[in-house]
């Protein structure tokens, strides 16, 4: 595979202020391509380092991106540090100072130095036309097959000068061969419970590079050959699937809750949440799905006991009886969601989200969801680790995974 390289600038990257996503974006963008991305250098604001980290990719790899410091303030050094790195000067290019001009006659701007200093880039360059934003993207070609691709830091503004303009131009003039690759996307059992069950059937896939992506709830299984061992891959990747049955929710890159979306979208079914430890998270992370009013009704976040009984019908007696954390109490919950909203399904959580109100009996990270359907009821208890966020998302999680393994006739 072609070798590519990631610098990445910005004061703000490395004191938490601004989270860098464009590693991730263009790993997956460039993986299809036959192009690797085998490094990222995240630096300051600093001109004579940006120079140097830029001089020494070029020297590794054949596809050197760098984002960030392209806009109008003082700090914005990736032009200077560029012209410095490459030994060139710096060109005011016609068109993108036109397209700024009628930016700032668009959104009432005056037309400033400052603003004017976006449209630099470096002699030679190829500049890519920014549609979101000021300043534009560039391609400088150095011989030898080498390139370097200069984008803004914005994430909006980098993603559109990578889809718009980037992407294409590699497609048409980088050609390497792709290694075939298989994703089992796997919720309810973590890195260590996956490898001990491939140890347990005797599944090893050498030669091939098995990789693991793992995050709350949801885990990605990766098998990747060379060029030319498609079939061993799919073998593999059979294999694999085997092993790990119904703990699989897609062959495919994809969140836990696009798949639950396709799964209701495919069977006409709507769902509807109950939620008290969630606090409305497993209604945000249905609806961040496109498209998802066309089965997700609403959701009832009944946080206090009283809200329970009043919102879902959930008997006071059942909660005094059993505690608002425990299976009778999800269980009525789920139910009382259903029959409110009028939904196929209905998903309720509850539990003890910490750092307070654990007992003995229900330590911090007890959680009951439960799910109702035309079926009945089914309920399901863990412990899960970490802080009170974490343990939020290890429920909304889970709390879906039960919902798809419900519509696959597995829960």
């Amino acid at each position: 595979m072609i070798a590519a390289e990631l610098v990445a600038t910005g004061t703000e990257l490395l004191i938490g202020r601004t989270v860098n996503t464009h590693a991730q974006r263009l790993g997956r963008a460039l993986s299809p391509l036959g192009i690797a991305l085998e490094r990222e250098t995240t630096l300051r604001d600093d001109r004579p380092a940006i120079a140097a980290a830029v001089r020494a990719a070029l020297t590794r790899s054949q596809v050197v991106f760098v984002t960030g410091g392209l806009g109008p303030t003082c700090d914005d050094l990736t032009r200077e540090a560029l012209a410095d790195a490459l030994g060139r000067k710096i060109v005011r290019d016609t068109a993108a100072l036109s397209r700024i001009r009628a930016r700032c006659v668009r959104l009432g701007q005056s037309m400033t130095d400052s603003r004017a200093r976006q449209a630099d880039i470096l002699e030679g360059a190829a500049a890519l036309s920014n549609s979101v934003g000021a300043a534009p993207g560039q391609r400088i070609e150095l011989g030898g097959g080498r390139v370097l691709l200069v984008l803004p830091g914005p994430p909006r503004e980098f993603e559109a000068i990578l889809a718009e303009h980037v992407l294409p131009w590699l497609r048409g003039h980088l050609h390497a061969p792709v290694a075939p690759e298989r994703i089992l996307m796997v919720c309810g059992l973590g890195e260590s419970d996956v490898i001990e069950r491939f140890a347990a059937a005797g599944f090893d896939p050498a030669p091939l590079d098995l990789a693991y992506c793992a995050g709350p709830g949801q885990l990605e299984v990766r098998l990747t050959g060379k060029p030319g061992e498609e079939s061993v891959v799919t073998s593999a990747a059979a294999r694999a699937l085997a092993v790990l049955g119904d703990h699989v929710y897609a062959e495919s890159r994809e969140d836990l809750v696009a798949a639950v979306g396709r799964r209701l979208e495919a069977r006409g079914a709507t769902v509807a949440t109950a939620e008290s430890c969630t606090g409305g998270l497993v209604a945000q992370v249905l609806t961040s799905v496109p498209g998802s009013s066309a089965w997700y009704r609403g959701s009832i976040v009944a946080y206090a006991n009283d809200a329970k009984t009043s919102l879902l019908g959930v008997p006071a007696d059942l909660i005094a009886a059993h505690g608002a954390v425990s299976e009778p109490v999800a269980r009525a919950m789920a139910e009382g969601a259903r029959r409110a909203l009028g939904t196929d399904f209905a998903l309720a959580t509850t539990g003890v989200a910490g750092p307070d109100g654990a007992t003995p009996e229900k330590p911090v990270g007890l959680v009951w969801w439960a799910l109702a359907d035309a079926k009945g009821t089914v309920a399901r208890t863990r412990r899960f680790p970490g802080d009170r966020d974490l343990i939020r998302r290890w429920t909304a999680q889970y709390a879906l995974d039960l919902l798809r393994r419900r519509l696959d006739g597995t829960a």
